[in-house]
C-alpha cells in the first residue's frame, strides 16, 4: 500500500512525457509542454513546472512545430491546412523540384458556326428600314402612335376643344403629331359662365349706367329750365328820338345755370348661391379675380367679399391670399387695426356677397 502513490506519480509522469513536446515559433522561441487548450484561436500547453503557458496563434508556429502538432490527434484539424504539403515530384538539389517542359502545340483558331435559320441584319440599314424591319420596331411605332393619340386626348380635355377632332387629327401618320402641340398653343374655349363679366366688372358696370343716367337726368332739367326762362322773357322797348322817354320796362331775369348732377348712387350688392351657381375654385377665380392681387386694383379697392358659412359665419375680406380645390384662405381686416387671414371649407360656403364699401 505505501507503493501505490509511488506507482500513480510514475504513471502520470509517463503519460505526460508522452505527451509534452517541443514546439518551434516563428520568433526562435520554444514552446514545451502538453496541450490541454486549443480553439480556432490558438493552443494552450502546460509546462512541465505545472503552469499553463498563454494562447499562441497557430500562424505563430514554424513548419516544423506545425507537423508537432499534426501529431496529437486533437490538435491535428487546425493545423492541417497550415502545414505545406511538397508537391509531388523529383526533388533534386537543395530541396527544388524539378519539373519537365513539355512543349504544347498551339491550336489553329476556327471560325464559330452560325445557327440554323438566325436572321442576318443588314450591313448598314436606314432608320426606316430599322423601324419596319422587325418586330422591336413595329412595337415602337406602336406605342408612338398611341401616345400620340393618347396625348390629344390629354390636350382636348385641358384647352376644351372637341375631343374628336383632336384626336382624329393626332391619328394622321407622321403629321398627327402636330396636333396636340397646334392645340396646346391655341387660347382654352371659355364657357358660358366664364364669358360672363365679373363681379368686380359687374358693379363697375352698374355704377358707370347709374351715373350717365344721373348726369341725363341733370342735363334734360337745365335745358327745360333755360326753354321755360326764354319763353316769359320780354324785350326791351326803345323809345323813338324827341319822344318822351317811356316807362322802362322790367328787365329780364337772369337764367340760371342748369343745376350740377347729383352724385351716382353707389352700386347695388351683388349675391352668388350655393344652388343658384356652382361654387367651386374656379368660379372664384373668374369672378373674383382682381381680389387675388396683393395691391387691389381701382374697382376692388372700394369692394367687400362677404363670405357667409353654413355654420352662421360671416367674413369681410378684402383679398383672397390662396386657394385650392377644397379650402380656401382669405385676409380679413379687424376693426383695432391689422389683419388676420381665415380658412375656410369651399363646401362650406352657402353665400358670397360683394358690397361697396359705405363711406
Amino acid at each position: 500500500m505505501q507503493r501505490l502513490p509511488f506507482f500513480l506519480a510514475f504513471t502520470l509522469a509517463l503519460a505526460w512525457l508522452a505527451g509534452a513536446a517541443d514546439y518551434k515559433l516563428k520568433d526562435g522561441t520554444t514552446l514545451s509542454g502538453e496541450p490541454v487548450a486549443w480553439t480556432d484561436r490558438g493552443l494552450v500547453v502546460r509546462t512541465a513546472e505545472g503552469k499553463y503557458s498563454q494562447r499562441t496563434a497557430w500562424t505563430n508556429f514554424t513548419q516544423e512545430g506545425l507537423k508537432e502538432l499534426a501529431k496529437h490527434p486533437k490538435t491535428r484539424p487546425f493545423v492541417e491546412t497550415l502545414i505545406d504539403e511538397p508537391p509531388p515530384g523529383d526533388a533534386g538539389a537543395g530541396g527544388e523540384v524539378n519539373v519537365p517542359e513539355t512543349a504544347v502545340a498551339k491550336r489553329p483558331w476556327k471560325a464559330p458556326k452560325e445557327a440554323a435559320g438566325k436572321p442576318v441584319p443588314p450591313e448598314n440599314p436606314g432608320i426606316i428600314a430599322g423601324l419596319l424591319g422587325t418586330s422591336i420596331g413595329w412595337l415602337s411605332l406602336f406605342v408612338f402612335y398611341a401616345a400620340t393619340i393618347y396625348a390629344g386626348y390629354e390636350v382636348a380635355v385641358y384647352r376644351r376643344r372637341p375631343k374628336n377632332l383632336v384626336m382624329g387629327l393626332a391619328a394622321i401618320p407622321f403629321a398627327g403629331v402636330f396636333s396636340p402641340i397646334t392645340f396646346l398653343i391655341m387660347p382654352p374655349v371659355q364657357t358660358e359662365e366664364e364669358k360672363k363679366p365679373n363681379a368686380v366688372e359687374q358693379a363697375a358696370q352698374q355704377a358707370k349706367a347709374g351715373h350717365k343716367e344721373e348726369e341725363k337726368k341733370g342735363f334734360a332739367l337745365g335745358k327745360a329750365k333755360v326753354k321755360a326762362t326764354g319763353a316769359t322773357a320780354k324785350p326791351v322797348a326803345t323809345a323813338k328820338p324827341g319822344a318822351p322817354a317811356a316807362s322802362a320796362a322790367p328787365a329780364p331775369s337772369p337764367v340760371k345755370a342748369p343745376a350740377p348732377p347729383a352724385a351716382a348712387a353707389p352700386p347695388e350688392p351683388v349675391v352668388y348661391r350655393r344652388g343658384e351657381t356652382n361654387i367651386n375654385k374656379r368660379f372664384i377665380e373668374t369672378k373674383f379675380a382682381g381680389f387675388f392681387k396683393a395691391v387691389p386694383g381701382p374697382a376692388e379697392r372700394d369692394m367687400w367679399v362677404v363670405w357667409v358659412t353654413a355654420t352662421g359665419g360671416e367674413y369681410w375680406s378684402k383679398r383672397v391670399v390662396s386657394i385650392s380645390q377644397t379650402e380656401i384662405v382669405v385676409n380679413c381686416p379687424q376693426e383695432g387695426g391689422g389683419s388676420l387671414d381665415q380658412t375656410m371649407q369651399l363646401v362650406e360656403i352657402t353665400e358670397i356677397h360683394l358690397r361697396p364699401q359705405e363711406g
